[in-house]
């Protein structure tokens, strides 16, 4: 009789260690892109702080490649939320209202402009420059808002 009672008793004790085991056990690992293909389209760093606020409103993320031709430019302009550029080829001069003096960023910087800020782009390299641009915009806002020379 007790040789019955401590059969049980042992297969309970090798099933739930059994259970333990596999739960213990690692699982199959999910891919580490998960099931889709990403294609980088650009990448750049920023040297000055970042701050996004919509304050709840809806918003219209839009991403743009550009391409500026040598002594091409973007004349001068705003945008009523912020932009943020990564430059992916060439080098560009980008002035901003009450700083005239332009500051070059070429491939692998970033470039962030806060709403509003008015501003102008120009390409004064040999070759076409290339730039992908994310802007935040309250929903319905157009992306760009012209603006007069402001350094002439």
């Amino acid at each position: 009789m007790m040789h019955r009672r401590g059969v049980p008793l042992v297969v309970a004790s090798a099933a739930a260690g059994l259970l333990l085991w596999g739960a213990a056990a690692p699982a199959a690992a999910t891919p580490p892109e998960g099931e889709v293909e990403r294609t980088d389209l650009a990448e750049g760093t920023a040297t000055t702080p970042i701050h996004i606020v919509t304050d709840g409103a809806p918003t219209t993320l839009t991403v743009q490649s550009l391409a500026l031709r040598p002594g091409g430019g973007s004349g001068w302009h705003s945008h009523p939320g912020p932009e943020y550029s990564a430059i992916t080829a060439g080098t560009v001069a980008v002035q901003t209202a009450g700083g005239c003096a332009g500051a070059e960023h070429g491939q692998g910087a970033a470039v962030f402009i806060p709403a509003g800020v008015v501003h102008r782009v120009t390409n004064a390299g040999p070759d076409t420059a290339t730039v992908v641009v994310t802007y935040t915009l309250p929903a319905g806002a157009p992306a760009r808002i012209d603006a007069p020379d402001v350094c002439a």
